[in-house]
C-alpha cells in the first residue's frame, strides 16, 4: 500500500514536522492550472505523496493527545481497500444488497448496547421494512442534525382534525401559525457542540433558537435552571423542540446528569436528545457505564464511530429509542427508495453513502465487547495518571477531575503561581493583567509545543464557574490506545522544558520544577493489568503490538 510503512514509522517519531508553517504548506497548493496531459501514478506518488505525508499530522502518534483522532486496528487499511473496491452504495438495496442488512444489524447491536431491549424486539425490528433503530451517517454533526430534525417534526407534526399537514409538509412558519407559537428553541448546556448551532440554523429556528444553560463547577448543566427555562418558554408560547444532554463534552469530557434531564423531558413531554458522540462507547465498560445512566431514556442518541469506536473518518451514528419515529423524516422516490423496500435511503439525511458499517461490523467481531471495555478502561486510567502527575507539580493546575478521558489544565506563570499555590489560594484576588498573563502563557506554550512537533496538546477557551470568567486551558484527549504513561511524562516534560527556556529534554526532577519519570506500578495494579490482558481479544492486543507492558 502506498508509502504506509514509511508513514507508520514517521508517526512513531513525531506529531508534526518541526518548523514548517501552515503558510509554507499552503503555498505548495496554490496553482489552479489543471494538467492537460496525464502523469503516471509513479510520477504522481514521487512528486506529491512524500510531501503530503511529511507535513500531515501524525494523528496516531502516541504523543498526539490533543484531539479525538488516534490509531486504528491493524485490519482497517485492508478493510478500507475492500470497501472502496466493492463501492457499495447503501442508499438502496439494488446497489448494496448484503451491505444493507449488515448495516441494519450493526445499528441494532449498538441500539441494544444503549437501550437494552430484548432479543425478540430486535428479531422483529430487523425484519421490518418500515422502521429503523438508527442510521449510519458521515459523522456526529450529521447525526445531531438528524436527531433534532426528528424532534422538530415530532413536536410540530400533523393535526388531522385541524387540517394541518405538519411542519414536514407545510414548513416552520405555517406550523408556528397553526399551533400559535411565537418561536421554537432547543435547550441544553452552554457546552453543547457547535454542530447544534448548525442544526438550529438548518431547522429554521436560527442559532438564537439554541438556548444555552449555565453549568456547575463540574461542567455539568444546571438541571433546575434548565427546567425553569423550559417553563419560561412554554409560558411565552415558545415551542421547546428538544432538550439536549451531553455525554462527554468535547471541551471538558464532562457528562450531564442524564437521568435528571430525562425526567425533565418526560414531565414536559419534550424530545430528549443525548449527544454521546465521544462518550457513548464508555457503555462497554462496567466501570464507566454508570456515568451515563439515563441515556437509555433518550429519544435519540448520537455516537461517533470514528472516535472511540475506532472506525475510519466519516463514520457516525444516530440511534432512536423508538424505531417508529424514523417515519417522521422518511422520504421516497419512484425510481429508488420505494415505499415497502429495504432501501435505507428512505430514512437517511444523506443519499448515496459508502458501506462504512462494515468497519463497525468487523470491530464488534474482532475486538468484541470485552476488547472495547479494556480499551475504554485503559484510556481513563491514563487520563487519571496524567491528572495525578500534573497535581504533583507546582507549575500546572488541573481544572476539573476527569469524568472520562478528557482533561483540562493550565500552566501557571511564576508571578501568579504563589498566589494560587499558597495556603489560602484565591482566584478573585488576581488583577485583569494577571489573568491575561496566564492566558497568554498558555497560548504561547501550546503554540511552541505544536511548532516543535515532538508532542502535542490542544487548547480551548472555556468559561470556568470556579474562576468566574473565561480562561485559556490546555486540553488533552486520551483516545489513542498506543498512548502510555511514558508518553504522558514526555508531553509534560516538553512543556516544562519550554516554559523554563531549556533547550534539551528534562528527565530528572529538581527544585526548578522538572518532572520525575513515573515509578513502576504497585503489585496490585500489575496483577489487575495482567488479568485484563489475558482476557483481551488477540485483535485488541494488536493495538499494543502484542506487548503486555505497553498495555
Amino acid at each position: 500500500m502506498l508509502q504506509l510503512p514509511a508513514y507508520a514509522a514517521q508517526c512513531e517519531e513525531r506529531v508534526h514536522a518541526p518548523g514548517v508553517t501552515e503558510e509554507q504548506i499552503r503555498d505548495r497548493f496554490m496553482s489552479t492550472d489543471i494538467r492537460r496531459e496525464p502523469m503516471s501514478l509513479k510520477a504522481y506518488i514521487e512528486s506529491v505523496i512524500p510531501a503530503l505525508m511529511n507535513d500531515s499530522t501524525a494523528v496516531s502518534c502516541s504523543r498526539q493527545i490533543g484531539h479525538m483522532t488516534g490509531s486504528l486496528p491493524h485490519y482497517m487499511p485492508p478493510l478500507a481497500e475492500l470497501v472502496t473496491a466493492m463501492q457499495q452504495n447503501v442508499v438502496k438495496t439494488e446497489t448494496a444488497k448484503a451491505a444493507t442488512f449488515l448495516e441494519k444489524q450493526v445499528v441494532a447491536c449498538l441500539h441494544r448496547l444503549i437501550f437494552k431491549c430484548d432479543a425478540a424486539f430486535y428479531d422483529t425490528l430487523l425484519r421490518d421494512t418500515e422502521t429503523l433503530s438508527g442510521m449510519v451517517t458521515s459523522g456526529g454533526t450529521t447525526a445531531n442534525i438528524i436527531g433534532l430534525w426528528i424532534a422538530r417534526n415530532g413536536a410540530l407534526g400533523p393535526d388531522l382534525a385541524g387540517g394541518f399537514a405538519g411542519v414536514e409538509q407545510a414548513g416552520l412558519l405555517a406550523a408556528a401559525l397553526h399551533y400559535g407559537y411565537r418561536g421554537a428553541v432547543i435547550v441544553g448546556s452552554a457546552l453543547m457542540h457547535y454542530s447544534l448551532k448548525k442544526a438550529a440554523d438548518l431547522l429554521g429556528i436560527g442559532v438564537q433558537g439554541l438556548v444555552p444553560i449555565p453549568y456547575d463547577e463540574h461542567f455539568r448543566v444546571n438541571v433546575d435552571e434548565l427546567e425553569r427555562k423550559v417553563l419560561e418558554c412554554k409560558s411565552k408560547n415558545v415551542c421547546v423542540l428538544a432538550i439536549v444532554g451531553i455525554a462527554g463534552a468535547t471541551e471538558t469530557g464532562s457528562v450531564d446528569d442524564l437521568q435528571a434531564l430525562a425526567a425533565v423531558a418526560r414531565r414536559h413531554s419534550v424530545h430528549f436528545h443525548v449527544d454521546a458522540a465521544w462518550g457513548g462507547p464508555c457503555l462497554f465498560s462496567k466501570a464507566m457505564a454508570p456515568t451515563l445512566v439515563g441515556i437509555e431514556s433518550a429519544d435519540t442518541v448520537t455516537i461517533d464511530g470514528h472516535k472511540q469506536l475506532f472506525m475510519p473518518m466519516g463514520c457516525g451514528m444516530l440511534m432512536l429509542r423508538d424505531p417508529n419515529k424514523v417515519r417522521l423524516v422518511a422520504k421516497t422516490a419512484s425510481y429508488i427508495i420505494r415505499k415497502g423496500s429495504n432501501d435505507l435511503g428512505r430514512f437517511t439525511l444523506e443519499g448515496s453513502r459508502p458501506g462504512n458499517a462494515f468497519y463497525m461490523h468487523a470491530n464488534l467481531a474482532c475486538l468484541g465487547s470485552i476488547g472495547y471495555e479494556r480499551l475504554m478502561d485503559r484510556s481513563a486510567r491514563i487520563c487519571r495518571y496524567m491528572a495525578k502527575v500534573l497535581h504533583s507539580t507546582q507549575e500546572f493546575e488541573v481544572m476539573l477531575k476527569p469524568m472520562m478521558n478528557i482533561l483540562l489544565y493550565r500552566y501557571l506563570p511564576m508571578p501568579v503561581r504563589e498566589k494560587l499555590r499558597g495556603a489560602n489560594p484565591s482566584y478573585h484576588g488576581l488583577s485583569d493583567a494577571e489573568w491575561e498573563e496566564i492566558d497568554q502563557a498558555n497560548i504561547s506554550l501550546q503554540e511552541r509545543q505544536k511548532a516543535d512537533g515532538k508532542t502535542f496538546v490542544s487548547r480551548t477557551t472555556v468559561y470556568s464557574p470556579r474562576c468566574r470568567r473565561s480562561i485559556v486551558a490546555l486540553r488533552v484527549v486520551i483516545g489513542n490506545p498506543l498512548t502510555e504513561e511514558a508518553d504522558i511524562d514526555q508531553v509534560i516534560s516538553e512543556q516544562l522544558r519550554i516554559t523554563s527556556g531549556e533547550s534539551s529534554d528534562l528527565t530528572h526532577s529538581d527544585s526548578s520544577g522538572q518532572l520525575h519519570w513515573r515509578a513502576l506500578h504497585d503489585s496490585q495494579q500489575d496483577k489487575c493489568g495482567r488479568h485484563y490482558w489475558e482476557r483481551m481479544s488477540s485483535n485488541a492486543k494488536l493495538f499494543f503490538l502484542e506487548d503486555s507492558a505497553g498495555f
